[in-house]
């Protein structure tokens, strides 16, 4: 049945503004639902959240005893907070370590600038491997160093050329790796950046630090 508007034979038209609103509520949704936006970017999170069969997050995070006491020791050496994995029986391990502030905001800004000059679309598998390569400070007894500066681009001392920032060919060392190691790790940095900012926000909580803290 057509409905009519009151003193009118014509059927009712959905107004433009209500369209346009409805427009952009979808492309903002679209936009914080992709952790490589330039919403997301410059956040800590930058790896998804895992979700359950049923769809739901996973938000809730183990902290154990040893967590405590290894982000304790770091903060009072004002050192990077670094925990160990082991994976596939023992046949894959390494250690991953918290970024610093500069390194989140060069993995953002190169990921911001590079997503509108890629007309290959390769920013995203581009940006997991420098995610690796920030994150993993030990793989299979190898370390690897932080990402190496300059962290930005910045003008050469001839005052005209650009430098280009030194951890550009870090990435590198994970091409050859199997795609499903690559996943593994990748995945693993997601849980440890959830329980460094579990860690973090925290700091404020003098219960939770008490060593007998169940």
């Amino acid at each position: 049945m057509t409905v009519l508007g009151a003193g009118s034979h014509e059927p009712l038209k959905e107004e433009p503004e209500k369209k346009e609103a409805e427009a952009q509520r979808e492309e903002e949704k679209s936009d914080k639902d992709d952790i490589f936006s330039s919403e997301n970017l410059p956040n800590d999170s930058v790896v998804g959240t895992a979700s359950n069969e049923d769809g739901k997050k996973e938000d809730d995070v183990e902290i154990s005893h040893v967590d405590k006491a290894l982000f304790i020791d770091s903060v009072a050496k004002n050192e990077r907070f670094t925990k160990d994995y082991v994976m596939f029986g023992g046949k894959l391990k390494f250690t991953l370590r918290s970024l610093t502030i500069d390194e989140v905001n060069a993995l953002a800004i190169w990921s911001v600038k590079q997503g509108t000059t890629d007309p290959a679309g390769m920013v995203s598998g581009k940006y997991r491997k420098y995610l690796l390569a920030a994150h993993v400070a030990m793989i299979d007894g190898m370390e690897n160093p932080p990402l190496i500066e300059p962290l930005f681009e910045r003008i050469g001392k001839d005052g005209k050329s650009v430098e280009k920032q030194g951890w550009l060919n870090q990435g590198d060392f994970f091409d050859d790796m199997p795609y499903g190691k690559f996943q593994a790790i990748l995945n693993c940095i997601g849980k440890f950046d959830k329980l460094y900012s579990a860690l973090c926000s925290k700091a404020e909580d003098s219960n939770f630090w008490v060593p007998d803290t169940p």
